[in-house]
């Protein structure tokens, strides 16, 4: 019988369709923020930059290491790409402030009826967040849980950057079963990335759940079978109460 579940937060719980808007709300505030201090922040740059800068840590760091980089040293990355040298500490920590928490202050929406199916789970489970960061740390990212007014369902939450290794790294799953004396059995993990989210809780013994409305293709994703494969947040609930 499951006990508890467990959820991935981005392109599970909460959309990436806004990723575009997001990325153009960051250029405009990061442009404000580097004329202050006298430099200039052109559009295809900035674009240029971070995503050089995001695939260093998504591919390198994250998927390779297991490990989730500082917003500080990304943003050093970020800045060279830029060329940008010898600048003055406080523009440095205005920048990394305002990607730190640029989330809450930011339109964020849910995969659609995700909100639902938490509501309805939380009633029957105990309910888990696993989340790797990015640029924005778990302290930010609990403030985005609040204002989109779930942070209540979840007796657990864990962020990357916290617990000091990214997800698959399998010690993130066994720290759940140790948080609440299950077995493998008993928990089933809701995600949209095969090598990590499907992975970490296929390494452990751990139900999986891989939902794939905002999935993106990996490498040797094809070998990572989930129990179950949807697109629709409601016939998961159907799976769970069917173990």
């Amino acid at each position: 019988m499951i006990k508890v579940v467990s959820f991935d937060l981005w392109n599970t719980i909460l959309s990436g369709k806004d990723s575009k808007n997001f990325k153009e709300f960051r250029f405009k505030n990061l442009k404000k923020i580097f004329s202050r201090y006298g430099y200039e922040l052109k559009k295809e740059d900035y674009y240029s930059s971070i995503d050089k800068t995001w695939d260093i840590f998504f591919n390198g760091e994250w998927l390779e290491k297991r490990y989730t980089p500082t917003t500080s040293s990304s943003m050093r990355t970020f800045l060279s790409y830029l060329s940008i040298g010898n600048y003055p500490e406080k523009f440095f920590h205005e920048v990394v402030s305002f990607m730190e928490s640029s989330f809450t202050s930011s339109e964020v929406s849910f995969v659609e009826n995700m909100d639902i199916l938490i509501k309805r789970l939380s009633l029957d489970y105990e309910l888990v967040l696993i989340s790797d960061t990015g640029f924005t740390p778990g302290k930010y990212l609990r403030e985005v849980l609040k204002k989109v007014g779930i942070f209540d369902y979840f007796s657990l939450l864990i962020f990357s950057d916290e617990m000091g290794v990214s997800k698959p790294d399998r010690r993130i799953f066994e720290f759940v079963l140790k948080y609440f004396g299950c077995e493998p059995s008993e928990v089933v993990h809701i995600g949209d990335i095969p090598v990590t989210d499907i992975k970490g809780a296929l390494d452990v013994g751990m139900r999986s759940v891989h939902f794939k409305k905002e999935t993106y293709l990996f490498k040797d994703a094809e070998k990572l079978k989930a129990d179950f494969l949807t697109d629709d947040p409601l016939e998961i609930e159907n799976f769970i109460k069917s173990l």
